[in-house]
């Protein structure tokens, strides 16, 4: 089972519109801001737990961001 983002610049834009930027998002879920660039450029799937840890910070549905490979 692989996790990935639907779609990454939308991701993005939901990031600025929330008011962070990669560093800031990075810093309150607790991983390193490469870690969370690879998965938004998709060259690293998230853990269930970071995927977790994204859509509860961001406020937002699983399925809506995420899909499961």
């Amino acid at each position: 089972m692989k996790i990935s983002l639907k779609d990454p610049v939308q991701f993005r834009i939901i990031l600025m519109e929330k008011g962070y930027s990669q560093r800031q998002f990075s810093k309150e879920i607790s991983t390193s801001e490469a870690y969370l660039n690879q998965i938004i450029n998709l060259k690293k799937h998230p853990s269930p737990d970071v995927a977790k840890k994204i859509t509860e910070k961001l406020q937002m549905e699983f399925n809506g961001l995420f899909i499961i490979e």
